[in-house]
């Protein structure tokens, strides 16, 4: 849970270049207290076909000045507001993880409902389904107790736990994100008919391999589901086998591809 500025240029950055050269943007949404900076060493590592789009919610980044959301429903308004150029601008997908992942599905959701242009692929990343998700307070804990679960999450950066400043930065974020996370009631009243990907760590204590079948019962297009070694960021440190998993998904959704 990190919110240091990112290494790389993220969703709001220039789209001149290379890049545009890119047949498949793939929009990736953060965890709670996450930013972009997450996906930032999957530059070039998705090959030249596909371009991550590391979205950069406000409260973060070169968005920190920006007060961040607390309301599910709003931040994908924002997410709508934001990207929705880009999404018309060619083909897309999306990736969540954890709160990002049940933002992503909601986000999908509403582009399907409205008509809008839909992801060729949405790839939900150790998230609960809506039928699982249990409430939970950690938003409310006092700091130094907050800071602790974040500990215990293997979430935050030894490096930014370790500086009180970094953590007076950091605290606003994470909360707001975990208000989301924590009491999030969005309900589908119709299976989402999108390619999905359902993605988790083997050892994951708080999305546990067995939960992600449960999402099933919200789809009606294709579903693939992959269990990776890790807990509940099972890509760190090494994300080479999620990134191979991920540019094969991908390329069934390059225009062309056989269905």
């Amino acid at each position: 849970m990190d919110i240091r500025s990112l290494p790389w240029e993220s969703a709001d950055a220039r789209r001149d270049g290379p890049e545009r050269a890119a047949v498949l943007s793939l929009f990736c949404l953060p965890h709670a207290g996450g930013s972009g900076a997450t996906y930032g060493g999957w530059r070039g590592l998705l090959g030249p076909r596909f371009q991550p789009v590391a979205v950069e919610f406000p409260g973060r980044g070169r968005r920190m000045r920006e007060a961040p959301y607390t309301s599910a429903a709003d931040l994908v308004e924002w997410l709508l507001a934001e990207h929705l150029e880009q999404m018309r601008a060619g083909p897309f997908a999306v990736f969540g993880h954890s709160m990002g992942g049940l933002l992503a599905f909601q986000l999908t959701y509403e582009l399907v409902r409205r008509g809008l242009p839909r992801p060729r692929r949405l790839f939900i990343s150790a998230a609960l389904p809506p039928t699982c998700l249990r409430r939970g307070s950690l938003y409310t804990l006092p700091d130094d107790q907050l800071v602790r679960a974040l500990h215990r999450l293997n979430g935050t950066s030894a490096e930014v736990l370790a500086h009180p400043e970094l953590i007076d930065l950091m605290l606003p974020v994470v909360r707001a994100d975990l208000r989301i996370a924590e009491t999030w009631c969005f309900r589908p009243t119709v299976a989402l008919d999108v390619p999905v990907s359902l993605l988790g760590g083997r050892w994951d204590p708080l999305v546990p391999p067995d939960t992600l079948d449960n999402w099933r019962i919200h789809l009606s297009g294709e579903v693939v589901a992959r269990i990776y070694p890790g807990d509940h960021f099972y890509f760190r440190p090494d994300a080479a086998p999620l990134l191979t998993d991920l540019r094969e998904d991908l390329r069934k959704g390059l225009p062309g591809a056989p269905p």
